[in-house]
């Protein structure tokens, strides 16, 4: 069986894989298989864990915030924000879970500070507004 290419592509890096025989990843709708020959598709991937083998039989994963995936003649091209490739896919979901609670919890100071920067203006607005009205 002839293979493909895979490229990941996000931030300031990408990787080529050559002779890719199959690949797996999954969007809104659930997961799909791409192989060799497939018809042109393109998919919004959902935050999670792709994965591919080559010819030589070898398994790999790639973790990823979600991204944009575009195969056409042999050539499958994902996109996204950034991504983590490895064959240690129990190591790699870990690194997805640990990436998630660190964006979650930085969500969540990032909306307290502007609660807080909220709350300052407002008592700014209204100092402001006591002040006028007693001239």
């Amino acid at each position: 069986m002839s293979g493909f290419s895979v490229v990941f592509c996000g931030g300031a890096d990408s990787e080529r894989f050559d002779s890719v025989t199959h690949f797996i990843g999954a969007d809104d709708s659930g997961a799909f298989g791409i192989l060799p020959h497939h018809e042109t598709t393109l998919a919004v991937l959902r935050y999670g864990l792709a994965r591919f083998v080559d010819t030589t039989g070898t398994w790999r994963y790639a973790a990823l915030p979600g991204g944009v995936l575009r195969f056409a003649g042999d050539a499958l091209v994902v996109v996204a924000a950034r991504y983590v490739i490895g064959t240690d896919r129990d190591a790699l979901a870990d690194r997805l879970a640990a990436d998630m609670a660190r964006e979650d919890s930085d969500l969540r100071t990032m909306r307290e500070t502007l609660a807080g920067i909220d709350h300052a203006l407002l008592r700014r607005l209204n100092a402001l507004g006591q002040a006028g009205g007693t001239r």
